[in-house]
């Protein structure tokens, strides 16, 4: 987008997966792969998002350290 209006310079309202980092974006891929390193959110990947990403055993997405899944 340019200046962070909402709208690109080829006239398409920014959103998530459009492949260019927007406001409120941690990252943008431009794919539709939900455990890489960026999800279909755009929120970068982390331990503790509900996502099994690449090198995790498991992702719950909560904070109960002495259930099925650690923190």
């Amino acid at each position: 987008t340019m200046d962070g209006d909402g709208c690109s310079a080829t006239c398409r309202t920014a959103a998530c997966g459009d492949g260019r980092l927007d406001a409120g974006e941690e990252c943008d891929d431009g794919n539709m792969v939900n455990d890489d390193m960026c999800s279909n959110a755009c929120r970068t990947a982390r331990c503790g998002d509900g996502i099994r990403h690449t090198g995790e055993e498991c992702d719950d997405g909560n904070a109960i350290d002495d259930d099925m899944c650690s923190n």
